[in-house]
């Protein structure tokens, strides 16, 4: 028997709002003494606005989460020095971070060679914290995922039955209030999408962590749950700046939506 509870919990501590969406799932371990918990943090659509990021950075330490990253979209254009100064941001904030690029940090490129691939080397990886298994995919190109990146994403997913396994990607694959997807206005890539959500579903992948929207929500379609993480900047946000944290126990997620104290 699967019992699934959800919920949402808005209260003040210490001044601070924080809006909490929990979902809990049995866990699937026999012996709970094996259980650690994990907390990570995720963040999105920082576009420049370091300011706020900080206040982030200080909020996850005190939270103490153990891993903080970026689902896309450090920087508003994609310069170099945009660039440098987001990993630069990041490298003294003193957290230890992963990023995925977004379409803003992919906007511009160099005779041929993309700036992002000289300040962060890696478009996608895997991040791997005991059994919890973080897949970063980069769909931020306007053209499609490349077909090294998908051979790559074929040969990750396999061990997601019987790992507890999160993809992580700026784009939302779906949603049923935005056209803000991957593969908006190019028919193509729209099935690649749809494609790789087959993949991720088809392969026991529990849930998709996007950002792109400038809105934090969570919802469920085509049989998979997409959490869209909240957006840093206060610039161009629906909401007031807020980033997700996930608390992890065993196969039991725990999500929080946190909003950055003004």
């Amino acid at each position: 028997m699967v019992i699934v509870v959800a919920g949402l919990i808005v209260w003040w501590v210490n001044g601070k709002k924080q809006i909490e969406i929990i979902r809990r799932i049995p866990p699937v371990f026999e012996n709970k003494s094996e259980i650690r918990e994990i907390k990570i943090a995720l963040t999105a659509d920082i576009h420049n606005d370091w300011g706020e990021f900080s206040k982030v950075v200080k909020m996850t330490k005190e939270s103490g989460d153990e891993l903080v990253v970026v689902v896309g979209d450090m920087t508003v254009y994609g310069k170099g020095e945009e660039l440098e100064k987001a990993k630069s941001e990041l490298i003294n904030s003193g957290i230890k971070y992963a990023v995925v690029p977004g379409n803003h940090d992919a906007y511009r490129s160099l005779a041929g060679k993309n700036i992002y691939d000289g300040v962060f080397s890696k478009r996608y990886q895997v991040v791997r914290i005991d059994d919890l298994k973080l897949i970063l995919i980069d769909n931020s190109n306007y053209r499609g995922l490349g077909t090294d990146q998908w051979s790559w994403i074929k040969k990750e997913v396999i061990e997601c039955k019987r790992l507890l396994c999160l993809a992580v990607m700026h784009m939302p694959l779906n949603n049923s209030f935005s056209t803000h997807l991957m593969g908006e206005n190019n028919a193509k890539v729209t099935a690649e999408a749809k494609k790789l959500l087959g993949l991720l579903v088809d392969n026991g992948v529990r849930q998709i962590e996007a950002g792109h929207l400038h809105y934090a929500t969570s919802y469920e379609l085509e049989g998979i749950r997409t959490d869209i993480v909240g957006a840093i900047s206060r610039e161009r946000n629906t909401q007031s700046p807020r980033y997700t944290e996930l608390v992890i126990r065993g196969n039991e997620i725990e999500r929080k939506v946190m909003e950055v104290e003004e």
